[in-house]
């Protein structure tokens, strides 16, 4: 998921960040999550209001929806893990920024805007790999239903849940493995023995821009335990939508 760092800072006593990811909701919103941290110099014990931070953030194109938080004590580092959502409209980017109610009378002054992709939409991915008898009766299943989807030019996110069955009294050690890689990327795996399946399974990873993503189910099903395998699906991954 696209990373986002924002800040505001005055001097080493006042300041605030957000650290955090964001990623799209449908084609029209976002949801993000982080942690804001923040600290004061200032003292409003007898000011009337207290000391906030906030976040603001909305489509580049929309306009700004906002977080705020009480930070308790003076100089004193103040986490906040946040989560939230807003609209966006199609293919426009996100920006975030956070500030602190720094003025005399408690306005807020803001960080610079940070802006940022939110990822493009999901591609479906059902591979399968199936492996049967001399009396065509079915010894080995393994299915993954999800789906990729990109992560900034130069990421993707892979989802889903992987399952699979072997033959009542195979013999030694049986797996099921998910294999998947960028058009330019070698293979990895995510391999489980088939008694502890289902699996969720969920991949953060990095490809060159335009790349697309493909994946490949199999088992050790061969003589020796050697790992067969189903026929590989490719999907491409968009950045935007």
């Amino acid at each position: 998921m696209p990373q986002v760092k924002a800040e505001f800072r005055i001097n080493s006593k006042t300041w605030a960040t957000f650290d955090g990811h964001v990623e799209p909701d449908t084609a029209t919103g976002y949801r993000f999550e982080g942690t804001i941290t923040a600290i004061t110099m200032l003292d409003r014990s007898s000011a009337g209001f207290p000391n906030k931070v906030r976040i603001g953030h909305g489509g580049t194109k929309n306009k700004y929806e906002r977080l705020e938080f009480e930070i308790q004590g003076v100089e004193t580092e103040n986490t906040f893990e946040v989560k939230g959502h807003g609209s966006r409209q199609s293919g426009d980017t996100v920006d975030f920024y956070v500030g602190l109610n720094n003025g005399v009378t408690g306005d807020f002054q803001d960080g610079p805007e940070v802006t940022t992709g939110v990822g493009g939409p999901s591609q479906k991915l059902t591979p399968f790999y199936q492996k049967r008898d001399n009396s065509d009766v079915l010894i080995y299943d393994v299915r993954f239903d999800g789906s990729a989807r990109s992560d900034g030019e130069k990421g993707f996110v892979l989802t889903g849940a992987f399952d699979g069955a072997d033959a009542p009294g195979s013999v030694g050690s049986k797996s099921a493995t998910l294999g998947y890689k960028t058009d330019s990327g070698s293979w990895q795996y995510k391999t489980y023995a088939f008694k502890d399946l289902p699996q969720e399974i969920r991949v953060v990873g990095t490809r060159k821009p335009g790349e697309g993503l493909t994946v490949q189910l199999g088992a050790n099903s061969g003589l020796a335990n050697v790992y067969q395998y189903g026929d590989p699906e490719k999907v491409k991954l968009p950045d935007t939508f």
